[in-house]
């Protein structure tokens, strides 16, 4: 965890920025030393809606991108619809990968 930890960090800290508390953060992590980080925010559908939205900034060490996420959901049937997905920043992965090419 010491190794992840810097770049949980920076997460949370873009999330903090960019979303209304309260956040909600739930971590990752694999065998192989990739991780996730998701951390998010729900916005209950309103009286006169039954709509709600989750809005979602998330990492993962594969990819090295930092994306936020709005999502649309129908409370009445579950479903889930992408409103809106853009990168907000780049973390290089920390994690030294076991079964890299040259090992």
């Amino acid at each position: 965890m010491t190794t992840i930890g810097p770049v949980i960090d920076e997460v949370v800290e873009i999330a903090q920025h960019n979303l209304k508390r309260p956040i909600s953060v739930k971590i990752w992590t694999w065998e192989d030393g990739t991780f996730k980080v998701r951390a998010k925010h729900w916005y209950p559908a309103g009286t006169t809606t039954r709509y709600g939205h989750r809005s979602v900034i998330q990492y993962h060490s594969d990819r090295e991108v930092v994306k936020g996420y709005l999502l649309e959901k129908d409370t009445e049937t579950d479903e889930e619809s992408l409103l809106l997905e853009m990168k907000l920043d780049e973390i290089s992965d920390p994690v030294p990968r076991k079964n890299e090419k040259g090992d």
